[in-house]
């Protein structure tokens, strides 16, 4: 259940020109040295791991402190499903000042990482292997995981979509004075988080919720009445 994507979106070269109109301003001046940046954006899922050693009450536990909520009167958690969320934005920039003493700060290059990391399903130490029980609480784990690989994969275009328009609307930072790398890395981050918090949002409200529907009563007990 390990998987990798490198997907190359945006990699092209521009003509590199110094500045030789002095009426210029900071802004025309960039506009005719930026570079366009070779953009990537990667996708990795961690490899899928197995816990029996908790017992029901650990799951319960954890299971309200992963989802919130309480867990329905006389209903036992049997299995977990578990994993971590990451989006990082690296960023390479470059910093040429003109003879008139104009800054131009851009990317020559930017990486969006996106991680599910560390997925883990949890099942009862109290479930035999092979059992009925264990072969229901196994599949309906492995559900929810293959949930979030799939809304992943769905939105991945999309992410892909906003964050390269992020990056072209944002190609350089020009001032007729310095520019601080530090926070012009910062401002830049941010315009490229705002574009795709959105689309990331959306995902994370559209994995709730399919995992809830997953963990509907109705499903609890035809699941439960599988093994009867």
């Amino acid at each position: 259940m390990k998987k990798l994507f490198y997907i190359l979106i945006f990699a092209s070269c521009a003509f590199f020109l110094t500045d030789t109109t002095s009426a210029a301003t900071p802004d025309e001046v960039c506009r005719k040295i930026v570079r366009p940046p070779e953009v990537t954006v990667t996708v990795s899922y961690g490899r899928l791991k197995y816990d029996t050693s908790k017992n029901n009450r650990s799951l319960t536990r954890m299971h309200i402190r992963q989802y919130g909520g309480n867990v329905p009167a006389g209903r036992q958690v049997h299995g977990l499903a578990t994993y971590d969320f990451n989006t990082r934005i690296s960023l390479k920039i470059i910093k040429n000042t003109s003879n008139k003493g104009i800054s131009c700060v851009y990317p020559s290059n930017v990486k969006l990482n996106i991680e599910m990391q560390n997925p883990v399903i949890y099942l009862s130490k109290s479930l035999q292997p092979g059992s009925c029980l264990y072969e229901i609480a196994m599949r309906h784990e492995q559900t929810h995981q293959q949930i979030n690989i799939e809304a992943l994969e769905y939105y991945l275009p999309i992410i892909q979509q906003r964050f390269l328009e992020a990056v072209k609307s944002n190609p350089y930072m020009s001032s007729s004075s310095d520019i601080n790398l530090t926070l012009a890395k910062e401002k830049l981050n941010e315009k490229y988080l705002a574009a795709i918090n959105p689309i990331l949002e959306e995902m994370q409200n559209e994995i709730n919720t399919e995992q809830a529907r997953l963990d509907s009563i109705e499903n609890y007990d035809y699941e439960a009445a599988l093994c009867r």
